[in-house]
């Protein structure tokens, strides 16, 4: 029945279907609505995809249909990105080499020097850097900073279309070939329809060929095993060192760590230092490990490097010795690395060194050459090193000018300073004072009947002195001393020992300025105060305030009850 033409009659519904569910195009995912294409047509029955060319797929994209009704819509145009926002961060790198002329030289008529050549998209600059080369004592680097270069008289810049393989590229004079580039510069280019030709290699330098050859035929002649022989001979500054010796010891430093052994002087600090020996021409330097405080000339550089005869007492810059013959010269010994080992002391210039450990390429050097096997470090007797005491200044005498104190302080400092306050003394004790009540100790009656109020404050140990008013007087209680530290008469003027809370109790005396006061009586606060603190207090001082304070409670109750009686009757 597929066959049939389309037309009236010839086409029949399958009565034996039941489902007619019509597939679902628009669905959520995430949120969001999508639009998919059915598979199957309706009733669930399969449905052949359709297939369409590139040309169709451009036509449906680009289709805008003319409406009858209703505005025409106006197709947005598409979001401008400039070129440094769209290129940024992509560049363009080749590998070249340029010639140079060498002049007057029977060695090599031209070096070649290798380059990169990096080409900014973003704003068309060129920036040349030369891969710099060991031991080359030329000026490489950065050769050509970024900028636009100009190609030609009219100041055209280079643009990365000027730009391939096997082209030679002339920037201020000097001419640079392009050999090669990396994987995204011959990706872009290809993708701009750029054919890239083939790479090509960069020649070889002929003078460095030369000498690579030279190092080869010299390193089959050297073995391991007479490394020993090799060790460069000792210079002077008339000699020179070979080629062999420069490139089998250059870079190879010998380190020891010693201290500065000096018996004659017991009391010096321990001083540390390292030497450094330099296998490439015998030289030593050292290097002092300075410490926080150790009173030094805080140079890095103890001995600047130079060769060190075995000889102290040979000196090497002398004004006689600059005319010795070369026969002379040969005849002097010079320390060598044989000479070094832990625990051994080197004299240098007079001064004893003990070698006590060393890094680990000179174990490695003395176990391959020497046969050395046991590097141990030492341990540092330090005891025999005791660091000098500082002899202060002795205090001169208190000139009765301002306190004790104040003279103290301008011994030690050059500006004086303020004497520091017990700032948690003064919070923990801020508005606690202890009263006391005395009597003058005079031969005079009048005195001897004069009541005295002794207060101590114990946030900073100042003791002030009122007298109180003789019944029938009528005055008030004035003030006798004003508040001030009051030292202890048998103590020294120097060094003076100041009233405490501990000297106070019922029955002392207590001796103000050559007057005397005995206590008679306290405030029921210092009881209280004492029993908190005992630790602080004698148990003399505790024992008389209990007994004076208990007698006086008793008197107390014993008057109020006579109160009582008085007031019933």
């Amino acid at each position: 029945m597929n066959d049939l033409p389309l037309l009236p009659g010839n086409r029949f519904s399958d009565v034996t279907r039941t489902n007619f569910i019509v597939p679902r195009t628009l669905s959520f995912k995430n949120g969001h609505r999508i639009i998919r294409l059915p598979r199957f047509d309706i009733g669930q029955t399969y449905k052949s995809n359709i297939q369409l060319t590139e040309n169709e797929r451009q036509i449906l994209i680009n289709f805008q249909p003319e409406l009858i009704y209703g505005k025409v819509k106006v197709q947005e145009p598409r979001k401008f990105v400039p070129a440094t926002v769209f290129y940024d961060k992509k560049v363009l790198r080749f590998y070249g080499y340029f010639k140079q002329t060498v002049y007057e030289s029977p060695l090599e008529y031209y070096r070649v020097r290798r380059v990169i050549i990096y080409y900014y998209l973003e704003d068309d600059t060129i920036a040349i850097y030369e891969i710099p080369y060991k031991n080359s004592a030329l000026n490489q680097g950065l050769r050509v900073r970024r900028h636009r270069v100009s190609k030609n008289d009219q100041n055209e810049p280079y643009n990365w279309r000027d730009l391939n393989l096997g082209q030679n590229l002339a920037i201020y004079g000097t001419i640079y070939r392009l050999c090669d580039c990396d994987q995204f510069t011959r990706e872009w280019l290809e993708s701009e329809g750029i054919e890239l030709q083939c790479p090509e290699l960069i020649p070889s330098d002929p003078y460095t060929l030369k000498l690579m050859k030279k190092n080869d035929i010299e390193k089959q002649r050297i073995s391991h095993s007479d490394l020993k022989d090799i060790l460069p001979d000792l210079l002077t500054k008339q000699s020179l060192i070979g080629n062999k010796q420069f490139n089998t010891m250059d870079g190879k430093v010998l380190r020891f760590y010693a201290i500065l052994d000096d018996q004659d002087e017991q009391c010096e600090i321990l001083r540390k230092f390292i030497i450094h020996f330099y296998l490439v021409d015998h030289t030593i330097e050292i290097r002092e490990i300075h410490q926080a405080n150790d009173g030094y000339d805080p140079k890095g550089i103890y001995l600047h490097r130079q060769i060190v005869p075995k000889d102290s007492t040979y000196n090497i810059k002398s004004f006689v010795n600059l005319f010795i013959n070369k026969r002379e010269q040969e005849k002097i010994c010079y320390l060598k690395p044989e000479d070094f080992a832990l625990g051994r002391h080197i004299t240098i210039f007079n001064r004893r060194f003990f070698l006590y450990d060393c890094d680990i390429f000179t174990k490695s050097f003395y176990h391959q050459n020497f046969g050395q096997f046991d590097f141990t470090p030492i341990d540092i007797d330090t005891k025999r090193y005791i660091k000098p005491s500082i002899q202060l200044s002795p205090v001169p005498p208190h000139i009765m000018f301002g306190k004790p104190e104040d003279t103290i302080q301008n011994v030690k400092n050059l500006i004086p300073k303020s004497i520091k306050k017990d700032r948690i003394k003064l919070m923990e004790n801020e508005n606690r004072v202890l009263r006391y009540e005395a009597i003058m100790e005079s031969v005079n009656e009048r005195d001897a009947q004069r009541k005295f109020l002794i207060v101590y404050r114990l946030a900073d140990d100042l003791i002030s002195v009122y007298e109180k008013p003789l019944d029938g007087y009528g005055c008030l209680t004035r003030k006798f001393l004003e508040r001030i530290r009051i030292p202890k008469p048998d103590s020294h003027p120097d060094a003076p020992i100041y009233y405490g809370p501990n000297d106070f109790y019922i029955g002392a005396r207590i001796e103000l300025f050559k007057h005397r006061f005995i206590i008679i009586d306290a405030d029921r606060y210092v009881l209280k105060f004492i029993e908190e603190n005992r630790q602080q207090f004698s148990q003399h001082v505790i024992d008389s305030l209990r007994k004076k304070l208990c007698l006086n409670n008793e008197k107390d109750e014993q008057n109020n009850n006579q109160m009582k009686i008085y007031h019933s009757c």
